[in-house]
């Protein structure tokens, strides 16, 4: 038995009676077409019309009916490695993040950067995935093309600030409002803290 595969978002059917009185099934998937013919007494075309019908059944009841995307290797993940979050869109890295509330901010940015805005998954400790479309598209615009403002940002990436519980000096890395400020040490950007408590920073004037 032969097995053919093709891909076709939108393959074409059509079903015809040629001159010689055959009924033919056509399939156009891609740049194949495919031909077949299912004969010409009125019983077999009684079956292939059944067919057909028990088709479209199957197509609603097995597979729309409860319909759950799957994840696919151009989509939007995010996964937690090492106390980091990681995003990646498309197959290409997007960075790391010090929590999920942040990750899904930066993986927002990255579709509405790119203009691509495929599902986004979590990926847990044991490998399943979760639907995240919801957390991460909430910081689209209304037209879901863009970045909507994100509330709370005072600080841009670079700003010098002190951080209440050392005095330290410290670099901000990122600014993501009610996802917290990332910091690093003035020289050392090894040295990282994530502060979800905006009052323990102020600017740096010193």
């Amino acid at each position: 038995m032969t097995q053919i595969y093709v891909y076709d978002p939108q393959p074409e059917f059509c079903v015809e009676r040629d001159a010689d009185g055959d009924v033919q099934v056509h399939v156009r998937a891609g740049v194949d077409h495919f031909r077949v013919t299912v004969g010409r007494g009125c019983e077999d075309v009684s079956l292939l019309a059944q067919s057909l019908r028990h088709l479209a059944e199957d197509v609603e009841d097995d597979i729309l009916d409860g319909w759950q995307d799957t994840p696919d290797e151009f989509d939007g993940y995010i996964s937690f490695d090492r106390g980091r979050y990681h995003v990646s869109l498309d197959s290409s890295r997007v960075g790391d993040y010090p929590s999920r509330d942040v990750a899904e901010i930066e993986l927002a940015r990255a579709m509405a950067a790119g203009g691509i805005f495929p599902n986004a998954w979590f990926i847990t400790d044991h490998g399943n995935h979760i639907a995240v479309d919801a957390d991460v598209r909430r910081w689209h615009d209304e037209g879901g093309t863009q970045m909507a403002a994100i509330p709370g940002v005072q600080y841009q990436p670079g700003d010098q600030v002190r951080y209440t519980d050392d005095g330290w000096h410290y670099r901000v890395i990122g600014d993501w409002g009610p996802a917290g400020v990332e910091i690093h040490a003035s020289g050392d950007p090894t040295i990282r803290c994530h502060v979800t408590d905006r009052d323990r920073l102020r600017p740096d004037t010193d």
